[in-house]
């Protein structure tokens, strides 16, 4: 439960593996042009088998597109999208678990590279058929002699950064044969590699180094690697699972020395990031960890809870993994008097014991052997303890846990009265005892010679500091004074010289604006007089359209004189009313300032009042006049006029006839931003109800329509039973105020 290598290998080949297809030699353009397709399936596809927590459904998906890649390549013709194809289906059927069914693809691909010639992807075929051997005995010179393979064409074709990974792959696959000198040779070699490329993240080889200095006995290194690989994880921000397989690492090379608080520290570091990368059996892994911790430090209970934790989530299988359980249970159960819960721990691992090979047995004979003879069944502990001795030469032990057993062996034989066996396994006990004691002083000196090493280095850091400092300050007061009598003259100089610049340059602005005012006050009163110019052409074009309107209805009222027919007169009289509308709206615009504005809150009062005195309405008719204080453009103003003219013309006609005595309205509103509406109602007869007013033909309806339509206008004539209600919605440019002021005439 506690080993990580084989991790950190399968870690370093899946990075390595991800990014080696799609950096393609551009020697083959031709092939890459042909292929664009199948290189997007397969980006897709390892999309799909990079995913955090690969599902099997996502594998299928890569399985498939890999199918697709092949289907488009013999479509194609391509034997260079095939050989991709071939690489796709070996790596998804290796993240399923079935390598040997994707060894035979990856074959396959390395035939066809190595055909057309393409060394490159020959190379990331061997390492795709490398990886799909795994870490047995048997599997792994084969895999071996493909990554040096690799190695060497990565090394042709000048890619450093391949050949450093590759490097670190084989030292990692020589560790776990426990070849420490040629994964020492590898590790060092592919750190020099990645160095020479400034390459920052260097905390997986690191890690390694760490690793393989701690199995041969060498911790100050081992811790120094390891230590280094913790640093330089933390500088770059990794908070990835390699991070957390280097803090499990530190923490085991912690415990070993007994260093219990940092060995926490680190390990529970090592469960967070397990934790946020949702790995499980990462997390199992250190709460077992955590759990032996803390039952060497006496926290028998929290060991306890620890314990349960890690079997139960995810619940523990394998029966391998049971064994490593049960084998911490039963000394914890024991050291806490619970003989109960001891002894069905004891039964489960003599269950186990007959199911796993002899290298899990030798593991398990300690602990069967210490329980039995905690219970006084020194018999029964005899053959486990004679069993270990004798497989001791071919699993070899650590000193300690070897010294454990012979002093088992020594009690059981006393308890037996074997005495002189007895004898000579307390004086190899007690030799046992002095070498695993030297080796624990070795590891803790070890530590203690890196801590001297580590704040001799910082001393001598903070005086090289510190003289430096001095040096440097001593020469930048040097240079400062230098500067500054420099500087001073410099700046003398400058000042002076921008003090005559700018007396020579404000003479000349001053004479360049004064000519230029000059122009300007020329232009202004050239501007000003064709201004009020043009104003009083305006004013008298106005005043003579005036003029030209009162002129035209004087004729028209001479006119009428003369004429007996009453028709002529109605329509002589509708003329006059309709000019003087808009003789109304001249009239104000060259009596005011604002020669474009009509202001409606003023002229329509003015109007209604003339239309009372044309139509002698006296006080038959009361008109109520409601007007926001708008003003129009010319061009929309003589049109609102004639149809406000029309409208209550009709009205005074024909709403209230014989003498009947009635009230019009008139509103002139804003009902929205830009927007206003003109109202005209009256509460007479109304128009009859066979009668379609609409359909008529009559000229003041036509006006009323047509002046609507060109101011864009919405018009609507109702009848309200009394009475009829002409409105008509239009958009202005401007208004003067949002209040309404309500005015009657």
């Amino acid at each position: 439960m506690g080993g990580s290598r084989y991790f950190i290998h399968i870690i370093c080949i899946f990075c390595f593996i991800c990014g080696s297809t799609y950096s393609h030699a551009r020697s083959f353009a031709s092939a890459k042009n042909d292929t664009t397709a199948i290189r997007q399936l397969m980006h897709r596809a390892d999309d799909y088998l990079q995913k955090p927590g690969t599902a099997q459904k996502d594998i299928d998906s890569a399985i498939s597109i890999s199918r697709r890649m092949e289907a488009l390549s013999l479509q194609l013709r391509s034997d260079f999208g095939l050989g991709l194809s071939k690489i796709m289906m070996s790596r998804a059927l290796a993240h399923g678990g079935q390598r040997e069914k994707g060894r035979s693809y990856a074959q396959e691909a390395v035939d066809i590279f190595d055909r057309l010639g393409a060394l490159r992807e020959k190379a990331d075929a061997i390492i795709e058929l490398g990886g799909s051997y795994s870490n047995d005995n048997k599997d792994i010179p084969a895999k071996v002699a493909l990554y040096k393979q690799g190695i060497g064409i990565y090394h042709r074709l000048g890619d450093k950064m391949k050949e450093a990974t590759l490097l670190e792959v084989l030292g990692d696959i020589y560790l776990v044969k426990q070849d420490y000198t040629n994964s020492l040779s590898n590790l060092h070699e592919a750190l020099a590699l990645y160095k020479s490329l400034g390459y920052k993240k260097l905390q997986g080889v690191y890690a390694l180094l760490g690793n393989v200095y701690s199995e041969m006995s060498n911790y100050i290194d081992a811790l120094r690697y390891n230590l280094l690989a913790v640093k330089t994880g933390e500088e770059l921000g990794d908070s990835s699972l390699l991070m957390a397989s280097i803090y499990n690492r530190l923490a085991m090379a912690y415990y070993t020395i007994e260093y219990f608080k940092p060995a926490m520290e680190y390990y529970q570091k090592g469960m967070h990031i397990s934790r946020v990368n949702n790995d499980a059996y990462g997390v199992q892994n250190f709460q077992f960890n955590i759990a032996e911790l803390l039952a060497k430090t006496n926290h028998n209970q929290q060991a306890l809870d620890s314990f349960n934790a890690a079997y139960n989530n995810p619940p523990v299988t394998d029966v391998y993994d049971q064994g490593f359980f049960m084998m911490r249970y039963i000394p914890l159960y024991l050291s806490m008097k619970d003989y109960a819960n001891a002894e069905k721990c004891y039964n489960k691992l003599l269950k186990i014991y007959d199911q796993v090979d002899e290298r899990m047995k030798q593991e398990l004979r300690l602990t069967i052997s210490s329980y039995l003879v905690k219970m006084n069944n020194y018999t029964a502990a005899k053959p486990y303890l004679d069993a270990f001795m004798k497989m001791h030469p071919t699993y070899p032990s650590a000193v300690r846990r070897y010294a454990n057993m012979v002093m088992l062996r020594y009690k059981t034989d006393s308890a037996l009265g074997n005495l002189s066996s007895a004898i000579k396994n307390m004086v190899l006990y007690k030799q046992l005892s002095d070498s695993a004691s030297n080796l624990a002083q070795s590891k803790q000196l070890g530590q203690m010679q890196l801590q001297f090493e580590t704040e001799q280095k910082d001393k001598d850091i903070k005086l090289l500091v510190q003289k430096n400092q001095l040096q440097q300050a001593s020469l930048q007061k040097e240079r400062v004074f230098r500067y500054v009598i420099i500087a001073s003259v410099i700046i003398l100089i400058i000042f002076l010289a921008l003090i005559y610049n700018r007396y020579r340059n404000k003479k000349l602005t001053n004479i360049q604006l004064e000519k230029q005012q000059n122009e300007i006050n020329a232009q202004n009163d050239t501007l000003k007089g064709l201004l009020d110019e043009k104003e009083w052409l305006l004013r008298e074009i106005h005043h003579r359209v005036k003029n030209n309107l009162q002129i035209i209805i004087s004729l028209l009222n001479t006119q009428s004189q003369y004429l007996n027919n009453k028709d002529a007169l109605t329509a002589i009289r509708n003329s006059q009313q309709r000019m003087y509308s808009m003789s109304l709206i001249h009239q104000r615009l060259y009596q005011t300032d604002n020669l474009g504005k009509i202001d409606m809150h003023w002229y329509i009062p003015e109007m209604i009042g003339y239309m009372k005195d044309s139509f002698e309405t006296e006080n038959r008719i009361s008109f109520k006049v409601a007007c926001d204080p708008i003003e129009l453009d010319v061009v929309q103003a003589v049109p609102v006029g004639l149809i406000l003219n029309e409208a209550v013309s009709n009205a005074i006609k024909y709403a209230f006839p014989d003498g009947r005595k009635g009230k019009i309205g008139i509103s002139l509103t804003e009902i929205e931003e830009g927007c206003c509406e003109l109202i005209i109602c009256d509460n007479g007869v109304g128009i009859p109800a066979d009668k379609d007013i609409l359909a008529t033909e009559s000229l003041g309806m036509s006006l009323m329509y047509g002046l609507s339509a060109q101011l864009d206008g919405a018009f609507t004539l109702t009848g309200n039973h009394p009475g009829v209600c002409i409105s008509m919605s239009f958009r202005y440019q401007n208004f003067a105020s949002t209040e309404r002021i309500p005015t009657f005439a």
